[in-house]
Formats: C-alpha cells, sequence, structure tokens
C-alpha cells in the first residue's frame, strides 16, 4: 500500500507546509481527474463477500526505527474484535451497508463520533469506501482549483458533503490513470 502522495513539495528545512512547487508536473492529470473530499477518519482494508465483511485490516505506519532502516511506506494489520483499540473501527465495519459492495479487498475510512475525535461531528461509526462509486459520488467536489495560491484560499472556505457542520480536511485527485494525489488544509500552515 502506497501513501497517497501531496500535489506540492514542502518546506523540508522549514515547518514542513507546502510550498508553491508541484511534486511532479501533475497539474493536466489534475485536472482530468475527479476530485473528492478527504474524510479525516482511520485507514482500514476489508475483505467483503456476499455483502458481509470477512476480514478487517487497520493501517500500520512504519516507527522512527523503521523508517532509518528504509521502511517508508504504511501497511496492514488484522484488527482485533476483541481488542478494545479496534472497538470502533469494527462497529464501523458492522453499520456499513455492504450489499452492493463487490466481492473484494477496499481500502476504505472508518469515521464516526469515537474515531479521531469526531472531526466530521457524526453519530455512530461507518465505513466510507471512495473506490465505490454510491459512496465516492457523495463527496465530489467540481471546479476545486489546482494552483498554489487558489487553493490557498479555496480550502479554508469548503463545508464538508459528508459531515455535519464542518469544513474538509482536504482534497484527494482520483486520476484515470490510476494515480491518487492529495491535499490538506493544514499542509498550508495557515
Amino acid at each position: 500500500m502506497n501513501k497517497i502522495k501531496t500535489i506540492f513539495d514542502r518546506d523540508w528545512e522549514g515547518d514542513r507546509g507546502v510550498i508553491d512547487c508541484w511534486i511532479a508536473p501533475i497539474q493536466e492529470e489534475l485536472n482530468s481527474a475527479i476530485a473528492t473530499e478527504k474524510l479525516d477518519g482511520t485507514n482500514v482494508r476489508l475483505t467483503v463477500r456476499n455483502g458481509t465483511v470477512v476480514r478487517l485490516e487497520k493501517r500500520i505506519n512504519p516507527t522512527k526505527i523503521q523508517k532509518q532502516k528504509g521502511i517508508t511506506e504504511p501497511w496492514y494489520k488484522d484488527a482485533d474484535e476483541f481488542d478494545p483499540q479496534d472497538k470502533y473501527i469494527w462497529e464501523a465495519a458492522r453499520s456499513t451497508d455492504l450489499l452492493n459492495v463487490p466481492d473484494g479487498e477496499w481500502s476504505a475510512e472508518a469515521v464516526g463520533e469515537k474515531i479521531q475525535g469526531n472531526p466530521l461531528n457524526l453519530k455512530g461509526h461507518e465505513l466510507f469506501i471512495f473506490s465505490v462509486d454510491r459512496f465516492r459520488d457523495v463527496v465530489i467536489f467540481e471546479n476545486v482549483p489546482t494552483n498554489y495560491n487558489d487553493l490557498k484560499e479555496w480550502l479554508p472556505k469548503q463545508k464538508s458533503k459528508f459531515g455535519k457542520d464542518c469544513g474538509i480536511e482536504g482534497i484527494v485527485w482520483h486520476c484515470k490513470n490510476g494515480d491518487m494525489y492529495k491535499i490538506k488544509l493544514k499542509d498550508f500552515k495557515l
């Protein structure tokens, strides 16, 4: 599993906020991509069979020591339904309607009132599967700017299409070739 790349480079010597410099020549790719709200929750992967979760995994990020050894990408580990730390992601999985989700493995975001401080102001818990159209279509943003200054001004003014009376964490662009890129409001160090 690869982390989604931020569209701008960072000030690595300073505050690590983004700077007005693309990570690669991707602006044309972004202009034809689907832009969705980035939801602030916990990344999970679920395996679905006949509308039922048969496996739930949580994302694990490398430790500082692992990063020093060159391990930079996160991976998934089975979530234990009897472990109090995994209680709410399991609750999210059980309360999500998966009847029309095809069999397979799906990355999702677990969100809800006991997950990541509930920045979306939600009741209960659920999974949001971005690669399934009926989920993704709810959080599409049209005419999202893709240049530094316009994004810096535009992001703080946006309201969540999924959360209740809150702003957005950021935007994820889903490109036609399968690549994904992101920007978060906090990347700008406003």
